[in-house]
Parts: C-alpha cells; structure tokens; sequence
C-alpha cells in the first residue's frame, strides 16, 4: 500500500511576530501545537463516546457528547489554527496528532453501556485540558495578549466542560 510522503506544516524558521514580547515563537508553536492536536484527539474522543454509548440516557448523552465534540473541532481547533497560522504553521499531519498530543486521550470503557465510565472518560479528558491550558496561558500572560485571549476562552469552555460532565454523573447517582 501505497503511503503518502508527510505533510511539511512547520517553517524552517518560525517568524516573530509584533505583539509578542519575552517569549520565542518557537516555544509558543509548541504550546499550540500540543493543544491543537488535543482539540483534534479530544473531538475524536467525544463523537466515538456519542456513538458507542447503549443504555438508558444514551440518546440524551450523545447529543451531549456530540455539541461538546462540536466545540472542540469546530471553535477551539480553528481559533488555534488560526492562531498558528499567523506563524505561517500549517495544520499538522494527521500521522504527527498523537505524538504532539499532550493529552493524548482518556481511558474509555470497553462496556458501551457503562455510561457513568464514559462521563469519567470525559471529565479525566477536561481535567487534562485545563491543566494544559492553564500552564500556555502561565506561559503567555503578559507576553502574547493575542494568544493569551485565545486560551482564556478555550480555557473558560473547557471548564465549563467539566462541570457539565461532573454534573451529569451525580445525576445518574453514582
């Protein structure tokens, strides 16, 4: 079988950009890199669990999964792209997305019906998210505002995220 040679989405030589004071460019593409290949696994993540979920409340769930899904490849992995594009960085090739991954993904159950093991899947997928989200902005506080902004609102999602995931396994009493 035939495979393609890989995509080459990275620059020899990252451009600096205006409003980036203190900080490589070099070290912010990294960051963005990482979290956009987590955006791409975690929306993999979320629309597998849609689909695979059984049971009672899995219509309700999957329609869950699949707006947070929608958030994630839909608004944060175009903000980031967007983002690195302004560093002439291109997205990466599909082959490169795991190893750039910081997050890679969560431990799914193997029990399609084990609905409150697939909310933890989500909820360890967002405590990660936030965890490395919160580490880029430490990084780009007060030294990229354009990147700063971008991850304060990916940030705010991915909580919000969380809390939903956090509040629909109370609700199944458990």
């Amino acid at each position: 079988m035939f495979e393609p040679p890989k995509y080459k989405y990275m620059p020899d030589n990252i451009p600096s950009r205006p409003e980036v004071r203190g900080l490589e460019p070099k070290k912010i593409v990294e960051l963005l890199l990482g979290a956009l290949a987590d955006e791409f696994l975690a929306y993999h993540q979320y629309i597998l669990t849609a689909y695979a979920l059984k049971g009672p409340l899995s219509e309700e769930l999957s329609e869950v999964f699949k707006t947070i899904a929608e958030d994630e490849l839909k608004d944060h992995f175009h903000k980031l792209a967007n983002r690195l594009q302004d560093f002439d960085v291109d997205i990466p090739d599909f082959r490169d997305l795991w190893s750039l991954s910081h997050c890679k993904q969560a431990r799914l159950p193997s029990d399609p019906y084990d609905v409150d093991g697939w909310l933890r899947a989500g909820l360890e997928a967002e405590e990660c998210a936030i965890k490395y989200y919160r580490s880029i902005y430490d990084t780009v506080k007060d030294k990229d505002p354009v990147t700063e902004e971008i991850i304060e609102e990916i940030l705010a999602d991915e909580v919000e995220h969380y809390t939903l995931f956090k509040n629909l396994i109370s609700k199944t009493g458990k």
